[in-house]
């Protein structure tokens, strides 16, 4: 019994990841899409998988199969139940296939790597100190030094990278917020659609993608207000024609005008914002991105100022 909800449990949660990057993506950038839905589940796989094979005896196989099997899917079918005209206009044999090719390029890394894990542990368990029954030795007071070195001149310089990038891209948006009182709240109005067009914006993609394609297609949904003050918005519907006529199919949307007296211009925003909460909201973004990575600067730094600080005292 404990088994199967531990099975059903992990289904769901299969289930559900999918449907909500299916959601959030929607066209805009399905990458999110192709590679979050197998890391996630690979994320949760790992530690549960390990959890439920200690404490249930559940087989990882049998786990693994009910995830990606039936799990994979019921997600596919409830998209196709919910997006009928994916399967009515073939778009869906676009996405299952480099969905396909993400997943088994995730699950064959994470193969690897368990792979070589219980290689190592076996050889480690069949080691002649531990087959002859004598205590195991003490591990040398550096070896946990060694490895989160190896761990820091590996994985963490990429972190570190990241980070750096993370920071410049965070302090360069921020300078670009303008302030509040440079708005005017134009009121709330209501836009309706008009017209789908397809526009070229620049490729998001993996490097190697942009390189090859540094454009790519996205079809928009024009809008303007009803009430002929002569205001226009543009939603981005996706890269096929098919969900941006869904959002056109979804009809008036309302929106807040922010107007720019200073360069004649205006932008819009969701209609319970106003200029104040509009900027808040896009600082406290950027605050997030330079907290999460000055904060790991500041600890990639501190590792390396107490290792080497051990090592001198050791020395």
């Amino acid at each position: 019994m404990k088994k199967a909800v531990a099975i059903l449990a992990s289904v769901l949660c299969c289930i559900g990841v999918f449907l909500l990057l299916f959601h959030c993506s929607m066209g805009r950038n399905w990458l999110v899409f192709l590679l979050g839905t197998p890391l996630l589940t690979a994320a949760y796989f790992i530690p549960a998988g390990a959890c439920f094979s200690r404490r249930l005896s559940l087989n990882r196989w049998i786990l693994w199969l009910c995830m990606n099997g039936v799990g994979g899917l019921c997600a596919w079918g409830i998209v196709l139940f919910l997006y009928p005209t994916l399967l009515q206009s073939g778009f869906i044999l676009l996405l299952l296939l480099p969905a396909l090719g993400c997943a088994a390029l995730v699950w064959a890394v994470v193969g690897v790597g368990f792979l070589c894990w219980n290689r190592r542990t076996v050889r480690a368990a069949s080691s002649p100190d531990t087959a002859s029954g004598a205590a195991a030795p003490v591990r040398p007071s550096g070896t946990w030094r060694r490895s989160l070195k190896r761990f820091a001149g590996s994985g963490g310089v990429v972190l570190l990278i990241l980070a750096a990038a993370g920071l410049y891209t965070g302090i360069r948006n921020l300078n670009t917020i303008r302030p509040a009182d440079q708005y005017t709240d134009s009121g709330v109005h209501t836009f309706a659609p008009y017209d789908i067009l397809p526009v070229s914006v620049k490729n998001t993609g993996t490097r190697r993608y942009r390189r090859l394609h540094p454009t790519k297609t996205v079809y928009m949904v024009y809008y303007r207000t009803t009430d002929g003050s002569g205001y226009q918005w543009r939603d981005e519907g996706g890269t096929a024609r098919v969900l941006a006529e869904e959002l056109y199919q979804n009809g008036s949307v309302e929106r807040r005008v922010l107007s720019i007296p200073s360069e004649d211009t205006y932008i819009t925003v969701e209609p319970h914002l106003t200029a104040q909460q509009y900027t808040d909201g896009l600082r406290r973004r950027q605050y997030i991105i330079l907290g999460l990575s000055g904060g790991y600067i500041l600890c990639y730094g501190a590792f390396w100022i107490v290792i080497r600080r051990k090592e001198a005292s050791d020395g």
